[in-house]
């Protein structure tokens, strides 16, 4: 009896410890493989990826050798046009000026020529190679256009203190004009490097403005002495 009851406990006791030592063939592996590993040229889908290097976006970027937009093109057109036709006025008063508005002259060719080749500089690195003509794309622009025009043949008519009253009258006008526009300009200019040099051209319209306009307010400069005295305003009324 006692033989038949230990041979019945190790026939139950076998297929249990059977089972035990068997693994299941789809059962994953405790340490799953990752990249790294030898042979192994799948992915980990949990491990992160080496990503594809791309161009970063400019933040304000390199506008050193960046295009201008139409816009900014006829910002500078104008700017060129105006530094040309007061270096012109300029030398005209030079040589038909009395000797304090050929200070006055020297000064205004010499700055709007540095200013010229400033903007001219700026022009071709932003890939212009040539500046192209001022065209007014208003009917306030071509006006002013016709006006300027006009207003410099009749200055070449005139000598001594009349060229200095009408001289000055143009220039305060003139600069006066070009400020505005330079304002009003700012909007359509999208470079930051044309917008600085706008901004640094604005001091010496205002102080050639200025100059001019406390010129025009000497009797040196607005009245000539060879006029009869009744030419003057009245004092009293």
């Amino acid at each position: 009896m006692k033989l038949r009851a230990f041979a019945l406990i190790a026939a139950l006791a076998t297929p249990a410890l059977a089972s035990a030592d068997k693994t299941p063939a789809d059962s994953p592996p405790t340490n799953p493989p990752t990249n790294n590993s030898p042979g192994n040229g799948v992915a980990h889908p949990m491990q992160a990826q080496p990503s594809t290097p791309s161009d970063p976006p400019k933040q304000g970027g390199d506008t050193k050798n960046a295009k201008l937009s139409d816009a900014e093109v006829r910002v500078i057109a104008r700017l060129h046009h105006v530094n040309q036709m007061e270096i012109n006025l300029g030398k005209e008063a030079e040589k038909s000026g009395t000797a304090r508005i050929r200070d006055y002259a020297r000064t205004v060719v010499s700055d709007h020529q540095s200013a010229d080749k400033d903007l001219t500089a700026f022009a071709k690195a932003h890939k212009l190679a040539t500046i192209p003509a001022d065209k007014p794309m208003t009917d306030a622009e071509r006006q002013d256009e016709k006006d300027m025009t006009t207003a410099m043949a009749h200055l070449k008519t005139l000598k001594g203190a009349d060229f200095d009253k009408e001289f000055l009258k143009i220039s305060v006008t003139s600069h006066e004009k070009e400020l505005a526009r330079i304002d009003s300009a700012m909007s359509s200019v999208t470079d930051p490097d044309l917008k600085s040099l706008l901004q640094a051209v604005k001091p010496m319209l205002q102080r050639h403005a200025d100059q001019a306009r406390d010129l025009l307010k000497s009797p040196q400069a607005a009245i000539d002495p060879n006029k009869p005295v009744d030419h003057l305003p009245s004092a009293s009324h």
